[in-house]
């Protein structure tokens, strides 16, 4: 009799937020985009441009994602986070050390502690390239 392979199912997906500010009329969407997410019961959430405020948190529990990390790209709260399941740890940032058409840039890096066999020795990064600049781009990603 043959063996079966069992399919683990591991949930990641990438969201660029804008502050939780709608981008049709500027108005706070952090519960729009809840009820958008929710349902993909996500075991990661890697997130461009954030703020670590209220909203952050509100969105990282809301979702059942209990472990976060941020990264401050734009004065002290504006930038990336990774939001997960399971545990974070061997967090690391690295900023780019020149400046692009569209601002200043880093990648935030982390690895995921628990049992899934997905996480075991991946690492999981998340960054916000610049938008304006093909490049610029180019330059950020060799540099990454």
């Amino acid at each position: 009799m043959a063996s079966q392979k069992v399919l683990t199912v591991f949930r990641l997906a990438t969201i660029n937020v804008h502050g939780f500010n709608s981008a049709l009329n500027g108005k706070n969407n952090v519960d729009d985009l809840i009820s958008i997410l929710k349902p993909l019961n996500l075991d990661l959430l890697a997130v461009e441009e954030v703020n670590n405020d209220k909203d952050w948190k509100k969105f990282t529990e809301s979702l059942s994602l209990n472990y976060s990390t941020f990264d401050p790209t734009y004065g002290q709260y504006h930038g990336n986070g990774i939001a997960s399941r399971y545990p974070i740890k061997d967090v690391s940032t690295r900023p780019t050390p020149f400046r692009c058409a569209g601002g200043k840039r880093s990648i935030l890096q982390c690895r995921l502690d628990g049992d899934h066999p997905f996480i075991q020795d991946r690492l999981f990064a998340v960054t916000h390239l610049d938008h304006l600049n093909e490049d610029d781009r180019l330059t950020q990603i060799k540099h990454f």
